[in-house]
């Protein structure tokens, strides 16, 4: 039997909740919890779409209109949207041909207006009027592989990565808009003196200076000027990281590879352990505060707290 291999989560304020699939071999596609993870409701089935979907990204902008995008059974990038909180989905087509074996890895919006599109480093598409068009953005010398918005402001940063032939990492850098993505500058992003060159998994920030990032062997770096410039900071583990959850206060969660899950209560200089009880991956995670929220992973794993880690609930599907 097929278990879930589930790929993001997004919570809206106040609830509710919503975690893809990405494996793409299970009926759910996408569900909902409107309890903070304790139990899911399925929200999109692929019996009900054209073409079989995996799915890697999620946002809604509020509970009726949302947007989840992937790839097809053949490689081609796909982004839904429905406008009546999940009951009926239809294709973005301004995409089209420019999303052919492209898979959309990330949507995220910067208010209800002006969104974004990943497609894996090799495009990169920005609405201005809610999702109904989009137009597909080219910087020079930006290879787009996530986007972190800082809510209501206008002000993001989008992570550009130059991989080689072999897969090697040639250079990583922020780009940073002011204006939701209308313009945007490369920041030059340097290390111990030298350009940074590492893999990202995931960037977050809490404010326009304070920020982290993670990635592959417990790779955690933090920035006190907006990314211009990056310290280590000890992980204690070797697994990746793959997700990072920022919270207000400083507060945030990272979690990765054998159910490896870590908390930073002072805006990314320290990391704890906090014990998941599993050793599956864990890939997303959603919190409404320091203490209540839900991480979920590879092999169907989905876990509540709402004590700050201190205990996990298996949470209930269907």
């Amino acid at each position: 039997m097929n278990a879930p291999l589930f790929s993001d989560a997004q919570l809206l304020p106040g609830g509710p909740a919503f975690v893809t699939e990405a494996g793409g071999l299970v009926e759910v596609a996408l569900w909902r919890t409107d309890d903070l993870g304790r139990r899911f409701v399925p929200l999109l089935r692929r019996s009900g779409l054209a073409d079989p979907v995996r799915l890697y990204g999620v946002w809604f902008v509020e509970p009726r209109r949302g947007f989840v995008c992937g790839e097809t059974a053949d490689g081609d990038g796909v982004l839904l949207r429905t406008d009546d909180g999940g009951l009926s989905w239809e294709a973005v087509v301004d995409l089209g041909d420019q999303a052919r074996n492209i898979p959309l890895t990330q949507v995220v919006f910067a208010d209800d207006r002006h969104g974004f599109v990943v497609g894996a480093g090799e495009a990169f598409w920005r609405t201005t009027d809610g999702g109904r068009r989009w137009q597909r953005i080219v910087v020079e010398g930006l290879a787009a592989y996530g986007v972190f918005l800082l809510d209501g402001t206008g002000r993001g940063w989008v992570l550009s990565q130059q991989i080689g032939d072999d897969y090697s990492i040639l250079g990583t850098q922020h780009f940073l808009t002011l204006d939701a993505g209308a313009t945007f500058v490369p920041l030059g992003d340097r290390l111990d003196g030298e350009p940074l060159r590492v893999d990202v998994s995931a960037c977050a920030f809490w404010d326009e200076r304070q920020g982290v990032l993670c990635g592959p062997d417990g790779l955690l770096l933090r920035t006190e000027d907006g990314a211009r410039h990056w310290d280590r900071r000890a992980s204690g583990i070797g697994g990746d990281l793959n997700f990072l959850v920022p919270l207000p206060g400083g507060r945030a969660w990272t979690l990765g590879v054998g159910g490896a899950l870590l908390r930073t209560d002072d805006a990314g200089r320290s990391w704890r352990r906090v014990p998941s009880g599993v050793t599956d991956e864990l890939n997303a995670a959603a919190f409404a505060d320091p203490d209540r929220g839900f991480v979920v992973g590879n092999e169907g794993t989905a876990l509540w707290t709402a004590d700050g880690g201190r205990t996990f609930g298996r949470s209930v599907f269907g």
